[in-house]
């Protein structure tokens, strides 16, 4: 039987806060993925081997030292853990595991995943830039329910990714990763994006947001946290996981969008953890059966079976059995989209919500709680 494995998957520690200044984190304002005026020609287009070596100067190599399970012995004189004779009988204390990230700023502000950092402190955090300059990193905060990170290491001038909008991307388009798999440093591997708004129930967080983009170029141990750029090199996912029955590539990554990754990132290091605002409701995807008992007109949307007291929701009034076609515009048909959309928007902000009841489509607007209200 198949199974779904994150790579390098560890326990989780609390976001440890971070002085930060001002850093400039660039958004691409040019032509992506899903632009209606890319060029018909390809020749217009940058070559493939221009956005690799452009990409594998702002993508790192993460090496980390994590406790590692051993038997009950002292740490005295009498136990020297370096000698290779105890080494044989019994394994080290620490273990060390590898992984990738990204630079958004010039000033050394790093995307990784959270499970490629889990088990650490500061001090066991060493990052290797493409050019062999190496780092200590210290860690500015996690989000264990998306499963992002972001480290910062001390340098100015240090080359860095464009973060592209992922709502742009498409399936079907060309994508390029670029990581480190079985310490293989600055590898890079293209294909497509195979699929969209994946939920694969691999991130160990109860409230837990999945809406990943799937991908068949390679993936593998080591890629958690590189990057997935568009053939235009910029950022469009975090490299994340992988679905196999032996632990290696088959076919199927899965990568965080960039819209996500950027606004987590954004949030971690402004305040040191995630502003994230709830709508206060539980929801299930709308199937064929249920969308004729409730007389839709299409197979759409998601269907609101709780509405949680003094939530958003229930300030604007609305109902179990509402249907929620969209969110500011945007089509959402499964739950993992809706959670999508709404952790984007910080609390305090507005979403309008497309709303299906009894037969009649209304617009609400709603602003968001977060989640201490």
């Amino acid at each position: 039987m198949g199974m779904l494995v994150m790579i390098y998957a560890a326990q989780v520690m609390d976001p440890q806060r971070s002085e930060v200044r001002v850093s400039e984190v660039y958004r691409s304002l040019g032509l992506e993925a899903g632009s209606k005026d890319v060029p018909a020609s390809n020749a217009s287009l940058p070559q493939l081997r221009d956005v690799a070596s452009s990409v594998t100067q702002s993508v790192v190599y993460i090496e980390t030292e994590v406790a590692a399970s051993a038997r009950a012995l002292p740490d005295d004189e009498n136990h020297n853990f370096d000698d290779p004779n105890w080494e044989q009988f019994f394994p080290r204390r620490r273990a060390s595991t590898i992984g990738s990230g990204v630079i958004v700023s010039e000033d050394g502000y790093i995307i990784t995943n959270n499970h490629v950092i889990a088990g650490t402190d500061d001090a066991t955090i060493r990052v290797t830039l493409n050019d062999k300059r190496i780092f200590t990193a210290r860690v500015v905060g996690r989000d264990p329910s998306t499963d992002l990170a972001v480290l910062k290491i001390e340098s100015d001038g240090l080359p860095h990714v464009l973060v592209g909008d992922s709502d742009l991307v498409e399936v079907g388009d060309w994508v390029v990763a670029v990581g480190n798999p079985f310490r293989l440093r600055s590898t890079v591997t293209v294909g497509i994006v195979s699929a969209l708004g994946r939920n694969v129930d691999i991130i160990a967080d109860q409230m837990r947001i999945e809406s990943f983009i799937q991908t068949d170029a390679a993936i593998n141990r080591g890629n958690s946290g590189g990057a997935l750029v568009n053939q235009f090199g910029e950022l469009v996912g975090i490299n994340t996981a992988i679905a196999t029955e032996n632990g290696a590539y088959q076919g199927y990554g899965f990568a965080i969008p960039s819209n996500m990754a950027f606004k987590i990132s954004q949030d971690l290091i402004e305040f040191g953890s995630v502003k994230r605002g709830y709508l206060g409701v539980n929801i299930v995807s709308v199937g064929q059966d249920r969308a004729a008992q409730l007389g839709l007109p299409a197979i759409e949307g998601v269907e609101i079976v709780n509405i949680l007291r003094n939530s958003a929701a229930e300030s604007i009034g609305l109902r179990n059995n509402d249907v929620i076609l969209s969110v500011d515009g945007v089509k959402v048909n499964e739950a993992n989209h809706l959670q999508e959309r709404v952790a984007l928007r910080r609390p305090g902000e507005e979403v309008n919500l497309e709303i299906w009841r009894s037969g009649t489509t209304t617009t609400y607007t709603v602003l968001l709680n977060g989640l201490e209200n």
